[in-house]
Parts: C-alpha cells; sequence; structure tokens
C-alpha cells in the first residue's frame, strides 16, 4: 500500500486541473456526512506535506489512527482554523497553533467540533530525515523525539506560520516546486531545532511568574471585546509594565497586543460561521470600531477576508 492509498481512505475524488495547490502535489475532494473539502499532498524524498481545508459538517470524533508507520515516524501540523481536541497526549486544536502527531501510537483520537472551519498546513517527516538532523546532530534519542517537538510547538509557532503560508501560497510545478518544497521542509524542522536550542538556554520563568501569566491571559479571554488598560493588567499581576510585557511574551511567545488580536479574530470566525450577522457587526462584537481595522487584522491571521468566509463555506459544499 502507497502513502496515497490510506488518503483515499478519507477522500473519494482525486481533482485534476484544479487551481488550489501547487500542480506539483495531488488534490483529494470529499464531501460526506462529517466534512467536506480538500487535501492535498506532496510527497518528497524523505518527507511529505500536506494540506488540509475541509468545512466539518457536525461534531466528528476519530477513533482510528491509520498505521502510517512504513511512511511517516512524526507529522507536524500547523493549524491555520480549527476547532476541536487531540487526545493522546492531549492537545488543543485551535487558530495559529501547532498539533504535533506521533505514528507509532496508534492509539490516538481526536475531535474537530461541528460548524467549523479546519484549515492546516503539516509536514510529514520520514524516520531518515529525523535521524539524520535530530537523532544523530541533536543528539536525542529516538523514543524523545516526540518530547522535543511538543516543547518546542509554542515557540516555534510563529515562525512555522509564516513558512506554512508560503507553502498554501505556492503554485510552482516541475523543478522549482521540488526545490522550494525540499527546501521549506528542512526549513521547518530548523526552525524547530533553533526553537528547542533556544528553550535551553532560556531561564525558566518562575512558578509564581506562570501563573500571574496564566491569570492576565484568563481575564484577557474573558473581557477580549472591551478595551483593557495595560495598568490594569500590572495590577492583576502585581508586575512593572516592563516586567509584565517581557513575560507574557516569553510565556506566549506574542505580545499581549497579539494575544487579544488573535483572540477576538478566532471568535470573529466562529461568529461568521454560525451567524448572520453583518460583517461590521461582528467587528463591533469582538471589540473593534473601525471595519476596516477589523479586516485588516483577519485577514493577516486567517489568510481570507471576512468577506470570504461563508463564501468558502458555500464552495467547498
Amino acid at each position: 500500500m502507497y502513502f496515497e492509498d490510506i488518503i483515499k481512505k478519507y477522500t473519494s475524488l482525486e481533482c485534476v486541473n484544479i487551481n488550489k495547490f501547487s500542480p506539483a502535489g495531488k488534490t483529494f475532494y470529499d464531501d460526506n456526512e462529517f466534512y467536506n473539502g480538500y487535501c492535498w499532498i506532496y510527497i518528497g524524498k524523505n518527507f511529505i506535506i500536506d494540506i488540509h481545508s475541509f468545512f466539518i459538517k457536525k461534531e466528528y470524533v476519530v477513533t482510528n489512527i491509520p498505521n502510517m508507520t512504513e511512511y511517516i515516524f512524526l507529522i507536524s501540523n500547523y493549524i491555520i482554523s480549527g476547532s476541536g481536541e487531540w487526545l493522546n497526549p492531549y492537545q488543543s486544536i485551535e487558530p495559529t497553533s501547532m498539533l504535533i502527531m506521533e505514528t507509532s501510537n496508534l492509539n490516538q483520537r481526536y475531535v474537530l467540533h461541528g460548524n467549523s472551519i479546519y484549515r492546516s498546513v503539516g509536514l510529514k517527516f520520514k524516520e531518515s530525515l529525523i535521524e539524520e538532523y535530530v537523532v544523530n546532530r541533536m543528539n536525542i534519542k529516538k523514543d524523545d523525539v516526540l518530547k522535543f517537538f511538543l516543547e518546542t510547538q509554542n515557540s516555534a509557532t510563529k515562525l512555522i506560520g509564516k513558512l506554512a503560508k508560503e507553502i498554501l501560497e505556492c503554485k510552482l510545478d516541475g523543478i522549482a516546486a521540488e526545490l522550494f518544497f525540499e527546501a521549506k521542509a528542512k526549513e521547518w524542522l530548523g526552525i524547530t531545532l533553533d526553537s528547542y536550542e533556544k528553550k535551553i538556554k532560556e531561564k525558566t520563568i518562575p512558578e509564581n511568574d506562570t501563573k500571574s501569566m496564566e491569570n492576565v491571559a484568563k481575564y484577557i479571554s474573558d473581557h477580549y471585546a472591551f478595551d483593557i488598560p495595560q495598568e490594569f493588567l500590572e495590577k492583576i499581576c502585581m508586575m512593572s509594565g516592563t516586567k509584565l510585557k517581557q513575560t507574557f511574551k516569553q510565556k506566549y511567545n506574542m505580545t499581549i497586543t497579539e494575544f487579544i488580536q488573535r483572540k477576538r479574530i478566532n471568535i470573529a470566525e466562529n461568529l461568521l460561521l454560525t451567524t448572520n450577522l453583518k460583517i461590521r457587526d461582528v467587528a463591533k462584537a469582538v471589540g473593534y470600531k473601525s471595519p476596516n481595522r477589523f479586516t485588516t487584522l483577519f485577514k493577516r491571521y486567517k489568510g481570507l477576508y471576512p468577506k470570504d468566509v461563508r463564501k468558502y463555506v458555500k464552495d467547498n459544499l
């Protein structure tokens, strides 16, 4: 059995002459009870790159993961849009996050919530690539590779997000595509390795400060639609403005402003999918007085304009 045969178990139709993705790969489509949309794959020498673009119609629970160990050692996914949970080990499936999967563990389950868009770009690393760079050069035991990726998933997210966007927008073919995707696969792994080395050198955040940052993040999550003065957050965590900003960024790998923006845009996407609210009303509901500002940020984080979200769902039906 080839890896494409595994893909065909989840998709019913191979598409030709479709311009959504690079012609160097293969595109598959499916429309079933739980989801509809596209899966694109490019198979390299020691890696596989894939793109998933689905509308999840209703709660989708997967309890049977196919055995991919013959082809893949470990999977690193960048989630552009999504709502769900990976259950073993537990990881939240949410926008602008990383999802790490180990193929040797067949006892894995995940849930994707209904009425949501799932878009991701993934790197499936073959064992030869992991052995060459992670095991042999980094002196990390093969049994610890999953832990290695999990420890760096937060710190590597932003840079890998930019890389995922480049892969998503690539329309190259032939030798140009071969060179492009090989470079991106190694860059993806390189970002992960660099994040790991930086994490080793970085000072650990004291437990009290960690709890303070979690309190700040929870407050923001509960009050995302309001203007939140930094001075108020300083009182919550009992820190100076400088220490608050530095510690928050070290903990969440983003500024407080970006954290608020991402929270608002994720909520906005859900409102666009589940209500008939006009875009200006959605913008207002999540805290933006200016629809133009809202549109700019939505495009930055989602890769789509707000007006295209509902159209995206209709086009995939």
